[in-house]
């Protein structure tokens, strides 16, 4: 059995791109699914594709700016409303951003930091707990290859994605 069947899976940036693609990959074999982005209306067709293409899934979507700490957290406390006990975190939202650092926006840089890292690591300590007394918990965190290098022109989304590569592997353990 693959480790999926069945799952509660909660997936950040499921609007559009990788985390609109994994809901589509994993609505197959999971239990129900968790759709998280701040694009309530794309969600909310995600959610009528996945729906009408599986009849046992269940799809909850859930509108946030994960970049807010209290957004963040408003969404935990939300799911067991919804009698939601998630198995399966995979943590897909990002942000980037193209320049020169020295010229770079603060409010844009600062925003990759808080979605890329803080979400990210929020995002675990909140709901690791949860899953290992349930028995079954994986995440999985959406790096990128520019966490591997310092490339030009995107300082801060480059670092942000090297956290997310070399710091979070062994979380759990």
């Amino acid at each position: 059995m693959r480790y999926y069947e069945g799952c509660t899976a909660l997936i950040t940036g499921a609007s559009s791109g990788l985390g609109a693609e994994f809901a589509r990959q994993l609505a197959g074999y999971a239990k129900s699914l968790v759709l998280v982005a701040r694009r309530l209306e794309r969600l909310d067709a995600l959610k009528a594709e996945l729906e009408s293409r599986h009849g046992n899934l269940t799809v909850h979507v859930y509108g946030a700016d994960i970049g807010k700490e209290d957004q963040r957290v408003a969404l935990v406390k939300w799911l067991p409303s919804q009698n939601v006990k998630v198995d399966f975190l995979i943590n897909n939202a990002g942000l980037g951003d193209h320049g020169a650092f020295e010229s770079a926006d603060w409010n844009k840089a600062r925003s990759m930091i808080d979605v890329n890292i803080s979400a990210l690591t929020h995002f675990i300590h909140l709901l690791l707990p949860s899953m290992t007394l349930a028995g079954r918990a994986a995440i999985l965190n959406v790096s990128s290859i520019a966490g591997y290098f310092p490339l030009p022109n995107t300082a801060v989304y480059s670092a942000s994605k090297a956290y997310v590569t070399s710091s979070l592997g062994g979380a759990g353990h």
